[in-house]
């Protein structure tokens, strides 16, 4: 899918069924890439903030991700990568 396609179906597709079976989470951000090439070896970096660790491995594991989500980011992520990190704000 093109790059423009990739952007339609995340933004309007994607992130609104995600939001929908999840509405624990904190905050999503998606973050798209402005061209795809070497500069940018994947079209989007989406940040999804939860409260805990334990909501993360809840999420991951329930059905709605398994049956739901995880067949729906197939249609239209052809590599992904997940880093669960910790943030520590700077002022």
């Amino acid at each position: 899918m093109s790059l423009e396609e990739f952007k339609k179906y995340y933004l309007e597709i994607h992130a609104p069924l995600f939001k929908s079976l999840f509405p624990e989470v904190r905050r999503y951000v998606i973050n798209l890439a402005l061209s795809r090439g070497k500069e940018a070896p994947y079209d989007a970096v989406t940040e999804i903030y939860w409260d805990d660790l334990a909501s993360i491995i809840g999420v991951a594991k329930s059905d709605a991700y398994k049956n739901v989500i995880r067949p729906d980011e197939d249609r239209f992520i052809e590599s992904m990568q997940v880093v669960l990190t910790e943030e520590f704000p700077q002022k």
